[in-house]
């Protein structure tokens, strides 16, 4: 057993190099470490016809996952060999960890699955759950790639990665149309908060579509005497964004922020200066006109000095299939609140 463990360590020490050098033979030393590791640390387990090592699973209840369709709605938490924990969509392990950032989304996300966007190997670890079920497995190195081929020796030979991660993935869906999911989710959001309210649009050449609504009172100034802003006024506004859960991600209100416990010290909370324009597209907000178009349309149709508004969209006006940062998950609908402080008429 001594010898064993001696062999792993020299293994250990072979896989870093081939790592370092990216030499043909790098899968095959990766298939051998892996195979004493999982003998060390989990013996009896061996892989399964993907190649997987399956550590623990509750395959769950719910509809059988389908590789045929695009979009997976899962939970993950991703570790190396060693236990150290990359990544995590959980918040309360985050908070374990120390690792947790108020402001950065936690929960659930959509993940694109199939060749050319997913790894072989977390599709293979999605094979045979459903709905509602959770599995952990060892993906080996050589199935972290993207590309897809018949037998494992194509995917040892073809090996970049030398470092094999342990995933833990529960399933909460899948869909073909992930915008037919948001749009559908932004419908049952904006009728619960707001009752019976008609979609919007700001684009003069496009009818309403249901995934983009604006909602505001402008019966107080009808009649009052107050103009309507021109093509090309100046305004101050106020804005506090949201994703749908009611996780604040921007905001210009110093109370929005301290609500929401990410107030930060060092920001100027005070409206910021937009210009106006004859089309939306050319709105800018300061000096940049690269602003999401969605919240481009909600400030377009802003019109009286006083008015306040709520802008609700999804992603397909917002930031679509890459999400912001971390704050931000991919195919997120935005709620905005706007408040149109000030108007300098230029006109």
């Amino acid at each position: 057993m001594k010898t064993k463990y001696l062999l792993l360590a020299a293994l250990g020490f072979a896989l870093m190099g081939c790592a370092k050098e990216n030499t043909p033979s790098s899968g095959e030393v990766a298939r051998q470490y892996l195979s004493l590791w999982m003998d060390k640390y989990h013996p009896g387990i061996d892989p399964n016809a993907d190649g997987l090592y399956i550590l623990q699973d509750n395959p769950g209840t719910g509809d059988l996952w389908d590789d045929s369709k695009s979009y997976t709605y899962v939970e993950v938490t991703i570790s190396n060999l060693n236990g150290v924990i990359s990544s995590t969509t959980d918040s309360t392990l985050s908070k374990q960890l120390g690792t947790y950032v108020k402001g950065n989304y936690y929960g659930p996300r959509f993940q694109s699955t199939g060749e050319g966007s997913s790894y072989a190997g977390f599709d293979a670890l999605l094979k045979g759950m459903r709905v509602g079920g959770s599995r952990q497995a060892v993906v080996p190195s050589w199935l972290l790639t993207t590309s897809r081929y018949k037998t494992e020796k194509e995917y040892l030979n073809a090996a970049t990665s030398a470092a094999s991660l342990i995933y833990r993935v529960t399933l909460r869906g899948q869909t073909d149309d992930v915008a037919d999911v948001e749009k559908d989710s932004l419908t049952r959001y904006v009728l619960r908060k707001y009752g019976s309210v008609a979609p919007s649009t700001y684009k003069t050449d496009e009818e309403a579509d249901g995934t983009f609504y604006f909602i505001s009172d402008t019966s107080a100034f009808i009649n009052s005497g107050v103009e309507p802003r021109g093509a090309n006024d100046e305004g101050k506004i106020n804005y506090t964004g949201r994703l749908l859960n009611g996780q604040l991600f921007d905001t210009t209100v110093e109370r929005a922020a301290k609500d929401a416990g990410m107030f930060v010290r060092d920001k100027s909370y005070e409206p910021v200066t937009i210009t106006f324009a004859s089309e939306w597209k050319s709105i800018a907000m300061g000096s940049s006109s690269s602003l999401i178009d969605g919240f481009k349309g909600g400030l377009y149709k802003m019109r009286y000095p006083g008015q306040k508004a709520i802008v609700v969209f999804t992603s397909t006006h917002g930031y679509t299939s890459t999400g912001s940062g971390s704050t931000i998950p991919a195919w997120s609908p935005l709620e905005f609140e706007l408040e149109l402080v000030s108007l300098t008429r230029l006109n």
